[in-house]
């Protein structure tokens, strides 16, 4: 079983934006340990946009351990991403990194899955 989780008050932490998973203390509880999944996912693909940490990453782990290939959709934390595409491929699932400004309308996730199966495809366009 894990640890109890933190209880507050919790020191004020100020970070710029975008932030970053790293410097917080106590670290965010994403699922890592808590969450097994069921397969009720099997076979889907999943767009989840900020999931390089936060909520983002807590939906991100979730969709894998039910079964879904993500693609992570981020604005320029590398790190958090890398960290979330591992917690992915650890869950057996397969992790697309994409990052962008998702508020730029030129800047568009176009995410498919080729006639009869094979791996998914995307581009940024």
């Amino acid at each position: 079983m894990s640890a109890p989780f933190p209880k507050p008050p919790f020191a004020d932490q100020r970070q710029p934006m975008p932030g970053k998973s790293a410097a917080m203390d106590p670290p965010p509880d994403h699922g890592e340990e808590s969450y097994k999944g069921s397969g009720r996912l099997t076979g889907k693909k999943a767009v989840i946009t900020g999931a390089d940490s936060g909520i983002g990453r807590a939906v991100a782990l979730a969709y894998a351990r039910e079964g879904a290939d993500v693609l992570v959709s981020y604005y320029d934390e590398h790190d958090d991403a890398r960290e979330t595409q591992r917690l992915i491929e650890e869950a057996g699932r397969k992790c697309i990194l994409v990052s962008g400004d998702i508020k730029d309308p030129k800047q568009n996730i176009v995410w498919t899955v080729p006639e009869g199966g094979g791996g998914p495809n995307y581009q940024m366009m």
